[in-house]
């Protein structure tokens, strides 16, 4: 695929102290169909594990992956994330791509993403996707030797866990790629905010709006205040179901709080908010 134009692939992928799903999240990105991109691994205080674990992988892939770390202070996403995107040069990035580290990658998703963007011809550009959710005992079945069949889709086991009520969103493993209108009739173009876990973005427009906001120190509430100054500033978003497939490997989650919520909405009616000021620069 033709590179020439559009500078190197970033991904992104945040951790904390979970080397068992980062190891097979960073295997699935060994048998991406799109080759030219590099990892960076937003470290948000793990212990000596995962240093461990990325100093072998690290001999092992046949890509580049650079380890950024700070001191465990509590979750701080935001600020070890911006961190990264701090980093990145310009010159030979332009296009990021944003997953956690408890995601199991379709071969064609790095390319689903390049592609999006290719077709917008590189420009400002939030594209984003979605993701199956994996029950406890599929999740607990794949490990470092079966996990390149398991991207491959659908399965057996995935359609037995899906009708044990486990697995979520199954339907999502079905790759669909059309013309718009089809997206539209089989309502594969709704989405309506950023999930963290699947995202790309130019690097210009990150920069612009001033990637994450640290104020949020707590879990919850940062992909959608920085989605809601994307939108606000008027790069266009996509996002499509069904595209730049992932499966979320099950684990126990911390729920939203009505507060949450509340505010959240209330930041969605706030047009003004373009540019967070404690962000990749401090304003």
């Amino acid at each position: 695929m033709d590179v020439s134009k559009s500078g190197r692939v970033a991904v992104v992928v945040t951790t904390y102290n979970n080397p068992r799903s980062l190891e097979l999240c960073l295997l699935s990105l060994r048998d991406q169909r799109f080759k030219d991109f590099e990892v960076h691994v937003a470290d948000d205080g793990s212990g000596e594990k995962t240093r461990e674990l990325l100093l072998r992988l690290k001999r092992e892939l046949p890509f580049e992956i650079y380890h950024h770390w700070h001191p465990d202070e509590g979750y701080r996403k935001a600020k070890i994330n911006n961190s990264v995107f701090r980093d990145l040069d310009p010159a030979r990035i332009r296009i990021v791509v944003c997953i956690d580290h408890d995601v199991v990658l379709h071969p064609l998703f790095l390319e689903d993403h390049f592609r999006m963007h290719q077709k917008e011809g590189f420009g400002p550009l939030l594209f984003m996707g979605r993701r199956v959710d994996l029950g406890p005992w599929l999740s607990g079945r794949i490990n470092a030797e079966n996990v390149f069949r398991f991207q491959r889709g659908l399965s057996a086991g995935l359609f037995l866990s899906a009708l044990r009520g486990e697995t979520k969103n199954i339907l999502r493993s079905f790759r669909l790629e059309g013309p718009p209108w089809l997206l539209a009739l089989l309502k594969r173009d709704r989405v309506y905010d950023l999930l963290g876990s699947n995202y790309s973005i130019d690097l210009k427009s990150l920069r612009d709006v001033n990637g994450y906001n640290e104020d949020y120190k707590g879990y919850w509430g940062e992909d959608g205040d920085l989605f809601v100054r994307i939108r606000n500033k008027g790069i266009k978003c996509i996002g499509v179901i069904g595209y730049a497939i992932q499966w979320h490997i099950y684990h126990d989650r911390i729920p939203e709080t009505p507060e949450h919520v509340s505010a959240y909405k209330a930041l969605l009616s706030d047009t003004e908010y373009m540019e967070c000021r404690n962000g990749i620069l401090k304003k």
